[in-house]
């Protein structure tokens, strides 16, 4: 079924979904949740029962051996309903545990196998709300439906069973009143779903800000922003205070109507059941059961109607996570493709007449062609934003192009497995990415079987493994959030020896010594001219000084290759290479 057909706020494919995906799956577990509720149940309404005998034939009748045995009764009846009570209470919170675990990591899988591009539509905070505040709501949602309203609904159902028992008069004028309620209940539920769609958003946008503005705490307080963050900051949790007081009151609103039914209920039955007692038609033992029964019936009837509220609002972030859900990836492997091994590349890589945009009408790249050859190092320069990154994006196939082919080694790169593509590579970024693990953890990322001597051997040729040694707990040091711990030139050797430790065939380095100081950039440029050797290597450069004696250096320019050749032949042509040339050697004079 197309995803664009599914009516996401429908409430039966929502539940059928939800049944089929997140608890049928753990059918077990429910089953025995189940049949404790239903021995809950049971126990719950042998006790409304028993009033009868207790009090004909105690109090009344004052026989002696019901003395006994009514005692005896009520205790096993009340040990078992303990026992089920306390295990399907347990079981249920194993099965929500179990729910909670699979949603979070499908909703992960999907948010880290999703295309760049949709990836940059989003906030990681918006992320972590998704994660965490909407599958908090439909696990809530779950929990209160199995663990509330059916449990809840067998119970009444027992309990009303009893009261038709003892009398189907009494029990027709005991909810007279309860149908009047559903009306508004729905009306309530309704208004509760859409107000949730709001308030997730209003979660969003707080998780958001508040990553953003610890991220670059950095920034916030160089700007002498702290108290204009705290003013947004405090307008966002406004916000967030007021939508939760709303859906507060409405969610409550339903429960003065079913305490009013009920009251009228109560009325009623001692009432007509009073004139009965009084008339002969019927014992005090029976019309106390009845009593009872009814009595203990408005509880779990209350409790359903305040469900309400919960399931509501689970169903609001159901909707938002399932629309989420189906969003497929577009940058997949063929149905036939396949994976190519490192030692069989030589590393060739060609555009054949490539153009791709990121927004309709306006091109990143324009019919490009360009011959990467193997072995050799090519380097992309130009102005920012004419489209060095995009190339190198499209060769690692975050992005498809909207029309022409890129190939490798004469292999068309959407034929290839796309791991085995990215395998094939190794990348180093001017914005360098580390977790906040260790040291050694982060140059061993992408290849988890590298052993500790690979790592320090990979740290010795990026010129990293000084001051790594130097640090409090050498390669056990943790680098905190994004290598916040760490220096801009220290951060970008860490990247690279991961990179050498990852060995491909194919380096591709965006300005990978821009961040390094005089004495580090050289030390580090010996190392990667010793790793490029024999290497497919692409490398963006602004400062021209870096790539002068690459054996290709092509300029992009609003997505077309202008020019193409080595630093001399460019000078020499006295084209945009050589403008970029003469006006950075001015620059730096």
């Amino acid at each position: 079924m197309n995803s664009k057909s599914i009516d996401y706020s429908n409430t039966k494919y929502l539940s059928i979904r939800v049944a089929k995906e997140h608890i049928f799956p753990h059918w077990r577990v429910f089953v025995i949740s189940a049949i404790l509720m239903l021995v809950i149940a049971a126990t719950t309404s042998l006790h409304a029962w028993l009033v009868k005998p207790a009090l004909d034939s105690v109090f009344v009748e004052k026989k002696s051996d019901a003395l006994i045995l009514i005692p005896l009764a009520v205790l096993a009846i009340t040990l078992v309903k303990g026992f089920a009570t306390y295990f399907q209470l347990l079981t249920m919170n194993i099965l929500t545990l179990q729910i909670t675990s699979d949603l979070r990591i499908k909703i992960y899988s999907h948010f880290i196998k999703s295309d760049i591009s949709e990836l940059n539509k989003s906030s990681s905070g918006n992320m972590m709300a998704s994660i965490l505040h909407e599958v908090g709501r439909v696990v809530g949602m779950i929990s209160t439906v199995i663990n509330g309203f059916i449990k809840q609904l067998i119970t009444l159902v027992g309990l009303i069973a009893v009261m038709f028992y003892q009398s189907v008069e009494l029990s027709l004028v005991a909810f007279v009143g309860f149908p009047l309620a559903a009306y508004p209940i729905y009306k309530i539920g309704r208004k509760l779903r859409n107000l949730s769609y709001k308030d997730q958003d209003l979660a969003g946008k707080f998780n958001s800000h508040m990553s953003d503005t610890l991220q670059y705490s950095k920034l916030v307080k160089a700007y002498d922003c702290e108290d204009f963050e705290i003013r947004r900051m405090s307008a966002i949790i406004e916000g967030v205070f007021k939508m939760g007081k709303k859906i507060s009151r409405i969610s409550l609103i339903a429960s003065p109507f079913v305490e009013a039914l009920g009251g009228i209920g109560v009325a009623l039955v001692i009432w007509y059941g009073g004139k009965q007692v009084i008339s002969g038609e019927t014992t005090p033992g029976a019309f106390f059961s009845f009593f009872t029964a009814m009595l203990m019936a408005y509880r779990p009837l209350k409790s359903v109607s305040g469900m309400n509220s919960g399931v509501q609002l689970g169903l609001a972030s159901l909707t938002r996570l399932y629309t989420m859900l189906d969003q497929k990836p577009t940058i997949v492997d063929k149905p036939n493709a396949f994976s190519i091994q490192n030692k069989d590349i030589k590393g060739n890589i060609e555009f054949h007449k490539v153009s791709f945009n990121y927004i309709d009408n306006k091109l990143a790249l324009d019919n490009v062609n360009l011959h990467i050859p193997a072995g050799k190092t090519t380097a992309l320069v130009g102005h920012s934003g004419g489209g060095k990154s995009t190339i190198m994006s499209m060769i690692l196939r975050f992005y498809d192009p909207s029309s022409g082919s890129i190939t490798l080694d004469n292999k068309d790169i959407r034929d290839l497995t796309i791991s085995s593509l990215r395998r094939s590579m190794s990348v180093v970024n001017q914005e360098v990415m580390l977790f906040d693990d260790t040291v050694i953890e982060n140059i061993r990322y992408g290849k988890e079987d590298a052993t500790e001597e690979q790592i320090i051997e990979a740290a010795k040729l990026a010129e990293a493994d000084e001051f790594i040694q130097e640090m409090p707990d050498k390669y056990q040091t943790k680098v905190g959030q994004n290598g916040i711990r760490l220096s801009g030139g220290q951060r970008q050797r860490i990247a690279i020896a991961r990179a050498i430790l990852y060995d491909s065939p194919i380096l591709l380095l965006d300005e990978a010594t821009s961040a390094l100081d005089p004495i580090s950039e050289k030390l580090i440029k010996d190392a990667l001219a010793k790793l490029m050797k024999g290497r497919t290597s692409v490398v963006i450069a602004h400062r021209l000084s870096t790539i002068m004696h690459a054996d290709k250096i092509v300029v992009v320019s609003n997505g077309k290759i202008v020019e193409e050749g080595t630093h001399q032949d460019l000078l020499k042509k006295n084209g945009a290479y050589a403008d970029l040339y003469h006006k950075q050697f001015e620059i730096s004079k």
